[in-house]
């Protein structure tokens, strides 16, 4: 009997897996689909199971002749750079400040953090578009940093509480006692074992502000200062009609970055996540 049951056990595991790879490869078709469209020639391009016989390199060379993609990519890096900077530093602060300091305000401050999480960005479109005009900062990455940011600390206040509430009082009292300042403490011991949730957050905000389509959309207007994202879509509308090969030559070139990173960081990206749920 008991042979059986785990006889009967292999099997169910092995169909599991076997409906997991399934599924894997349905969600990863598109992203194949993708690449070797761009290396389609036109003839053949509009068969979804037709391969390339050789790499054509047309739509390639039509991207790069007609699009600043390095210029796009540098907007895009700058702006994700920047804003990764400030989202980090506002977020560890304020983090710290709410975890250790045992008072109603503080906590005030916590859920008045958390009430930015519940608030639908198409509802704020119009009132940040004109806050932009009257401050003079609209068509810059000044103001779409300043954006990212603002709409990234509530998620990084959350995270970085729950991991600060798992470090304990009694190193940063050692640290007083040796002469160490609540800042210098911060910066050098507590920092530092906050590793995880800063390397969550830097994947999670890469993932969404590199991704984002509207917001440069609505708040750029200059090309040079396009993103790689709008630049795709102003590139199929304005120079390929009808032409998707190009199009998905410079989709291709645009995501490579990101599934690069996922594939090396999701682990921790999925570790952080987790941990940080538990511990908040």
């Amino acid at each position: 009997m008991k042979r059986g049951a785990v006889g009967d056990k292999s099997w169910v595991n092995i169909l599991v897996e076997i409906l997991l790879i399934a599924l894997a490869l349905i969600f990863l078709y598109p992203i194949f689909f993708l690449f070797i469209g761009g290396f389609k020639e036109p003839a053949i391009f509009y068969d979804p199971f037709a391969l390339p016989a050789s790499f054509y390199l047309g739509s390639f060379k039509v991207v790069f002749e007609k699009v600043h993609v390095l210029r796009g990519f540098s907007n895009t890096v700058i702006v994700v750079t920047l804003s990764l900077f400030f989202i980090i530093d506002v977020g560890s602060l304020a983090g710290y400040a709410i975890a250790r300091v045992n008072n109603r305000w503080f906590k005030f401050a916590y859920f008045f953090f958390l009430a930015g999480m519940v608030i639908p960005l198409q509802t704020t479109m119009v009132t940040l578009f004109k806050l932009g005009v009257s401050l003079f900062i609209m068509d810059t990455h000044t103001f779409l940093v300043l954006l990212y940011v603002a709409g990234s600390i509530p998620i990084s206040t959350f995270l970085y509480v729950g991991f600060m509430k798992s470090i304990p009082k009694e190193i940063e009292e050692s640290a007083f006692i040796d002469g160490c300042g609540p800042a210098r403490s911060f910066a050098r011991i507590v920092f530092p074992l906050l590793m995880l949730a800063t390397g969550t957050l830097i994947i999670l905000n890469v993932t969404g502000i590199y991704n984002d389509f509207l917001s440069p959309l609505l708040y750029l207007r200059s090309e040079d200062k396009l993103t790689l994202m709008p630049q795709i879509v102003q590139f199929y509308a304005n120079k390929f009609m009808m032409d998707f090969g190009p199009v998905f030559a410079l989709s291709s070139l645009a995501v490579l970055p990101l599934i690069v990173l996922f594939i090396f960081t999701q682990k921790y990206m999925i570790k952080g996540l987790i941990v940080g749920a538990l511990k908040g």
